[in-house]
C-alpha cells in the first residue's frame, strides 16, 4: 500500500466537500494550494452568492482529533467563511462537521482554556502551544448537531 501524507489526506478532504456540493448543486473548485485562509469557494449555479471553506480532514487512522492551528482562534468577522471538519472513515462516507469560521474559533478557544485549566497528572501547570486538538469528546449538542448539516453553506448561497 502506498505510504499516506498529510497533504493527500487535506486533498482527499477537499475533493470530498466538492462532490458533496455538486450533489447539492453548487459549484464548488478548490483553491490553489498555501491559500492561507480557504480552500475552496462554492458558489451558487448563478454566480450571486459565494461562500469561501477551510478544510481540516482527520485521516481514518487518527483516534486524537483534528489537529488544529492556533491561528484557528482568530476571529474573522466574514459570515460567508466557512470550516468544515472531515472526518474520513474506512469503508463508508465521511462525516463533515460544517461551522461558521468564527463559531468554531470560539469553540476551539473555549477547549483550548478548558484543557489549559487543568494542572497535569503531576499537577504542574500546562504550557502554551501553538496547536489546537478538538475531537467528538469534547462535543457540546451544538457541535453534534453540526455533523452533515450543509444548510449551514447552502442557506448562505440561495
Amino acid at each position: 500500500m502506498p505510504e499516506k501524507t498529510n497533504h493527500l489526506t487535506g486533498v482527499a478532504g477537499e475533493h470530498y466537500v466538492c462532490a458533496e456540493l455538486a450533489k447539492q448543486g453548487y459549484i464548488a473548485l478548490m483553491t490553489p494550494k498555501n491559500n492561507p485562509l480557504f480552500d475552496v469557494v462554492a458558489t451558487n449555479q448563478a454566480g450571486t452568492r459565494s461562500v469561501s471553506i477551510q478544510i481540516k480532514t482527520r485521516p481514518v487512522d487518527n483516534r486524537q482529533g483534528w489537529k488544529l492551528g492556533k491561528d484557528m482562534e482568530r476571529k474573522h468577522r466574514n459570515p460567508d467563511l466557512f470550516v468544515i471538519l472531515v472526518e474520513l472513515k474506512e469503508d463508508t462516507s465521511p462525516a463533515f462537521y460544517i461551522y461558521e469560521h468564527d463559531v468554531l474559533s470560539e469553540r476551539i478557544t473555549a477547549e483550548y482554556q478548558n484543557y489549559l485549566a487543568k494542572p497535569k497528572r503531576d499537577g504542574q501547570k500546562r504550557k502554551d502551544v501553538d496547536f489546537r486538538w478538538f475531537d467528538e469528546g469534547h462535543f457540546c449538542p451544538d457541535d453534534k448537531a453540526r455533523k452533515n448539516a450543509w444548510r449551514f453553506i447552502t442557506d448562505q448561497l440561495k
